[in-house]
């Protein structure tokens, strides 16, 4: 048994010393030789509380331990002093040695601690600076951990959402506090895709805490610890402005600026989309070209200002006469094409009127020394002769400089 001990003893990784009841040292291993720098002839029958292995300000601490291990088992993680000075963290236990029921002595264990010590100092370090990052971004952040339950939320979230930490820590993220209802669902399986992916990245809808509704760029990520998936960090950016600018950029380029009306591309695009239908439906499309008479003179003798004025209250008189389906559509300048769902010609001689008879309303109201006046030109797509956009647009074109020759004629004589 004593020659099991001594081979336990004299072959540990860690640092032993035997010492007698009194704290005197009877041997020592050699890891503790490698540890502190002493040999067991320097440091046999010395008292380990002299100072040898201390810092002076751990002399107290040192008896304090001794006291300890006297009663029993303990652990303690501080600094002592290797032979060179050289001080260094240390996890120090300490148990009794008994022998037929008398205490015969203690073993002190001594563990180099520095490298853990260093690890733990890079962790808190890393915390702290994560810690200072959530707090400090800009961006709203939520930290969940693997069932979607709040841990922590920064400030720029409470300033987005109206939430406190106090009122949403250990709630669960998907309760409704800020999903509409139709949302609860793809909340739940946002987060499974974050947990499985480790990453997702969507545009949506969610809710403040008053109830306010509002688009969202929502992006998560799972965080892994020691190779274990141990939450979701989910960052939310309020893209309102941006909807509104991509709103705005939409309805510039689908809207004519001056007047409201589509634009010529997004118009011929519509038209396309209703000959689609309308061959389906083997229903007719009708087309009306329309360009202002002497707009130019207009311009020219009244400043491009009244020219405005003239084309928006043109695109005033034809949402006036036009149905809700119908299109009016800027092809450029003074030119506009009209387009008729589930319309032919037979019904071009109505529209005509309705046009003319609005028209002369709108000149008696603005009682202005010039007269606007409309030469039109008419085509219509016919599903049992199809034609092409580009086909149709050059007929209505060439038959509405027609009308204009045949205006021209008459003024001459």
């Amino acid at each position: 048994s004593q020659q099991e001990f001594a081979s336990l003893f004299d072959n540990s990784p860690q640092a032993l010393a035997y010492l007698d009841p009194k704290s005197n040292i009877v041997n020592i291993n050699p890891r503790f030789t490698e540890l502190f720098g002493y040999t067991l002839e320097e440091v046999k029958d010395r008292n380990i509380d002299d100072g040898m292995i201390h810092p002076p300000d751990k002399m107290g601490e040192a008896k304090w331990l001794t006291e300890k291990s006297l009663k029993g088992r303990f652990y303690y993680e501080t600094v002592r002093k290797k032979k060179d000075g050289t001080l260094f963290p240390v996890a120090i236990s300490g148990s009794q040695v008994i022998i037929d029921g008398q205490l015969k002595g203690l073993i002190g264990t001594f563990e180099d601690i520095t490298e853990r010590k260093k690890s733990e100092e890079t962790l808190r370090k890393s915390q702290q600076e994560f810690a200072g990052i959530f707090r400090s971004s800009p961006e709203a952040l939520v930290y969940l951990d693997e069932k979607s339950n709040i841990l922590n939320i920064n400030p720029r979230f409470t300033e987005l959402f109206g939430y406190t930490l106090e009122e949403v820590k250990g709630r669960n993220l998907n309760d409704g506090m800020i999903h509409p209802p139709d949302k609860i669902k793809e909340g739940k399986n946002m987060d499974k895709v974050a947990l499985s992916k480790g990453y997702f990245n969507y545009e949506t809808i969610r809710k403040k805490k008053d109830g306010t509704l509002f688009p969202v760029l929502i992006s998560g990520s799972d965080i892994v610890i020691d190779g274990q998936v141990r939450g979701i960090i989910g960052t939310y950016i309020d893209i309102t402005e941006r909807k509104k600018l991509e709103k705005k950029l939409k309805k510039l380029a689908h809207f004519d600026i001056l007047t409201g009306c589509c634009s010529r591309g997004y118009g011929l695009a519509l038209l396309e989309e209703h000959i689609k239908t309308a061959n389906r439906k083997k229903t007719p499309v009708l087309l009306l070209y329309l360009d202002i008479d002497d707009f130019k003179h207009i311009n020219d003798t009244f400043g491009h200002k009244e020219g405005d004025r003239v084309l928006k209250e043109v695109v005033s008189l034809f949402k006036s006469t036009l149905r809700e389906i119908d299109i009016i559509c800027r092809i450029g300048g003074d030119e506009f094409l009209l387009i008729f769902p589930d319309s032919s010609l037979n019904d071009a001689p109505l529209i005509r009127e309705r046009l003319s008879k609005n028209l002369e309303k709108l000149n008696q109201k603005l009682a202005k020394p010039y007269k606007i006046d409309f030469s039109i030109g008419l085509s219509v797509y016919d599903p049992s002769n199809p034609l092409s956009i580009e086909e149709l647009i050059k007929i209505v074109d060439e038959n509405m400089y027609k009308e204009k020759k045949k205006k021209k004629k008459k003024e001459e004589f």
